[in-house]
């Protein structure tokens, strides 16, 4: 048993954002392991969680401080890790102590360089271009300084000098499982994320109501997102949780995610757990979780519409998508993610054993 400090700044429900998600489920497994794991995060731990959640809140702390991207990370520089064996950080671990502090594991969770382009040049805000290329310069301190660091993918580990480890993300494969209740009873096509962003939900919306619509008049978009969104045919579910998720996920006839760039996209494991078949346009992170296109489809973006006509109107084509993924998505099973990171472990507290930090 090892005792397991995790960094990560926000947690579900708090946060809708995978890192936080692959942090929760990380943490869990390794308790159920019998692991020692204590969280160490600004948000309060989810409820029922099986492992201690020590927060890192600065005092009187408003929306505006959460947002400081440094804030978090020196205040984490500061802490005591000496009770602990290692520190496995999802980030803010780049003023961490190495010569007093456990060894660190860094995951990379995608490039913040790519997400600098994706949402500030391709959407054209400079505001959100500066604060991921600050967020990726940290990241390749984090890169330089961890004693071991980990990608979620082989395309994330392109953008940075070291890499030792690839292990992706994982799923729940009992809470996100098919059942026997059918399908929605009108196509339906489902889309989790933001609207305005490098998810890309506006194109997707466009796309259902200039070209899938008139072919399938009875089509309805399901939209879990932060931004509203209305219109014929169009239910807006703002945020739920997992459970209400995992239903949705379970009826819907198609998810579609045509996000311009993903470090991994942990709705497309999702999805395909369900028993769901998922539609992509091309990204790094849904080439690696669909298999190049085997569990899945990844077209571009003008092709999109047609697409998706085709899937809704053919059931023996949704049936044959949607085993592929389901025999994919069993390869992101906890247990098995939980396995690797046991084994980067006990490598990185063995090296740091025959060769101590200086």
């Amino acid at each position: 048993m090892s005792r397991i400090a995790i960094v990560q700044r926000f947690l579900p429900p708090v946060s809708r954002g995978g890192v936080g998600h692959f942090a929760h489920g990380l943490a869990t497994v390794l308790s159920s392991r019998g692991h020692a794991v204590t969280m160490f995060s600004e948000d309060p731990g989810p409820p029922g969680a099986p492992y201690e959640v020590r927060r890192v809140t600065r005092a009187n702390a408003t929306p505006r401080t959460r947002r400081n991207p440094l804030g978090f990370a020196l205040r984490v520089g500061r802490l005591d890790f000496s009770a602990f064996d290692l520190i496995h950080a999802q980030g803010d671990d780049q003023f961490i102590p190495r010569r007093s502090a456990p060894p660190v594991v860094r995951t990379l969770h995608g490039s913040s360089w790519a997400e600098a382009i994706h949402n500030g040049v391709y959407r054209l805000s400079p505001r959100r271009f500066l604060l991921h290329f600050t967020f990726y310069a940290l990241e390749l301190v984090s890169d330089l300084r961890a004693d071991t660091v980990v990608a979620v993918s082989r395309h994330t580990g392109r953008h940075f000098l070291r890499l030792d480890e690839v292990v992706p993300n994982g799923v729940d494969l009992g809470r996100f499982a098919p059942d026997d209740a059918p399908k929605a009873p009108q196509p339906t096509i489902l889309f989790v994320g933001e609207l305005r962003s490098r998810k890309r939900g506006d194109l997707l919306v466009d796309v259902v109501r200039r070209f899938v619509r008139p072919q399938v008049p009875d089509v309805r978009l399901w939209v879990v997102s932060p931004d509203r969104v209305d219109g014929e045919g169009i239910e807006w579910w703002g945020a739920v949780d997992d459970e209400r998720l995992a239903g949705l996920y379970r009826s819907a006839w198609v998810m579609c995610l045509p996000s311009s760039y993903e470090g991994f996209g942990r709705p497309y494991i999702e999805a395909m757990a369900a028993g769901t078949a998922v539609i992509a346009t091309p990204n790094p992170g849904a080439q690696e979780a669909l298999d190049d296109g085997r569990a899945g489809l990844i077209v571009k973006k003008h092709d999109l519409g047609p697409a998706l006509c085709r899937l809704l109107t053919n059931a023996d084509a949704r049936r044959t998508l949607a085993a592929r993924g389901l025999e994919r998505s069993r390869e992101f099973a906890w247990d098995r993610v939980a396995v690797r990171y046991e084994l980067i472990y006990e490598a990185v507290l063995e090296r740091r054993a025959h060769h101590p930090a200086v």
